[in-house]
């Protein structure tokens, strides 16, 4: 009973560091998986994987729940099979030799597990939080695994069969990473190709607003010929008074007027080289300025290249703006500001106003959204691209009234 309550230990250890459990869950979860395990061990598996998916169901990360069960699951499995392996091996019938090696070679290899799935961020890497893919590969994989070792046990394995069953097991981890890194590749592919599509439509509508733009200056050019015409006429009459009006009026219309362009909005834009960049921030900002949200943008200085990968810096980049843009659109004079400064460091600030302060460690867990019927992971999938680049520094900072979010990337990896 000992061995099997530390191998449960060793297991929510795991489970622990990959889904982030409340911490008052483990001993329960202890008891209950090492009574089935003594009770009905054919079915521990399951009962557990049932138990854990129950108890800890959410809407909006069952994904993520159910690969974490799979893939720590999968993990025990493996670490079994090494722990009888050498036991064979070994041919000990001292109990507490037994134990200890069992205990120590599959803290080894969860110890190990868990920093590769930290350092390599295999969470973003595999997508567990939202790919259907990836469920059914693990879950191919440990029923596999486990229907030929449940036969290599019933049938009192030995050495050779042993070592025949991990070439087995080998051969469909091998051929699980090829089919996931094929699969993968085309995911990344569909990706690119979205958004070329994304971008040759952002370029028609900057190129069809702009147009917009320039009919309402012919408009406008029109209209101040005939105002500056009627003043003229008001100057040669001396009608000093009827002059002072239609200046103010002229004022007034003038800056209502080009308040409404987008041109104004759009004019620092040329200096975003980078097509990919440019047609999130064309989509971003028309978004904006249909929303009828104040916002300033601003880039003086001249962005091609990015020392990240392009698609990670579109997708912090659109969710820090959505963020930005949900928290105003409902505000009275709700303001966005954009800035891209260019100085050694490539630095993007996003300002946007705020009706209240939100507590910053809350913001950053997974499923937190101010948004309904709304998923939640914006936030977390900023702290994930962050973990990728040692180079990407993001910052919070919030007052009574607005929320500044600043987002860096560096060329040594270090701040200025």
């Amino acid at each position: 009973m000992i061995n099997i309550i530390l191998g449960w230990l060793i297991f929510y250890y795991a489970f622990y560091k990959l889904y982030a459990v409340k911490i008052i869950y483990l001993p329960f979860f202890i008891v209950i998986s090492s009574l089935c395990q003594w009770y009905w061990q054919d079915f521990s598996y399951l009962l557990v994987a049932i138990m854990l998916y129950v108890v800890l169901f959410k809407n909006d990360s069952w994904h993520l729940l159910l690969n974490t069960i799979l893939l720590t699951s999968l993990l025990r499995l493996i670490s079994e099979i090494a722990t009888k392996a050498i036991q064979l091996l070994l041919s000990s019938q001292n109990i507490f030799i037994v134990i200890t090696l069992n205990t120590l070679v599959k803290l080894v290899i969860a110890l190990i597990f868990v920093f590769l799935y930290q350092h390599f961020n295999f969470k973003q890497t595999w997508q567990l939080a939202k790919s259907n893919l990836v469920s059914y590969l693990l879950t191919y994989l440990f029923v596999v695994i486990y229907l030929f070792m449940h036969f290599v046990q019933k049938n009192h394995a030995n050495a050779n069969l042993l070592a025949s069953s991990f070439l087995f097991i080998l051969l469909q981890v091998f051929f699980i990473v090829i089919l996931f890194l094929k699969t993968d590749q085309t995911q990344k592919l569909a990706y690119r190709r979205e958004l070329t599509k994304d971008q040759l439509r952002n370029l028609k509508l900057y190129s069809n607003q702009l147009e917009k733009d320039q009919l309402h200056l012919r408009k406008f050019e029109s209209n101040y010929k005939d105002i500056f015409t009627s003043l003229q006429t008001m100057a040669d009459d001396s009608d000093y008074q009827a002059i002072n009006d239609s200046l103010r009026k002229l004022e007034i219309y003038s800056n209502s007027y080009f308040d409404n362009l987008s041109m104004q909005l759009f004019k620092d834009l040329g200096n975003v080289q980078n097509p990919y960049l440019k047609s999130l921030l064309i989509s971003k900002l028309t978004l904006i300025n249909q929303e009828k949200i104040n916002c300033q943008f601003e880039c003086r200085d001249v962005v091609n290249q990015v020392s990240i990968d392009i698609f990670d810096l579109v997708r912090l980049l659109g969710i820090s703006i959505d963020n930005a843009i949900e928290a105003t659109k409902n505000q009275t004079n709700g303001t966005i500001q954009i800035a891209i400064v260019q100085n050694g460091q490539l630095t993007f600030l996003i300002n946007n106003t705020a009706t209240k302060k939100v507590d910053l460690k809350t913001m950053t867990q997974s499923g937190y959204t101010t948004k309904k019927n709304h998923s939640g992971f914006g936030m977390v999938n900023i702290q994930e691209i962050q973990k990728k680049y040692p180079n990407l520094f993001i910052q919070y900072h919030q007052t009574n009234d607005q929320f500044k979010l600043s987002i860096q990337i560096t060329k040594e990896g270090k701040l200025n």
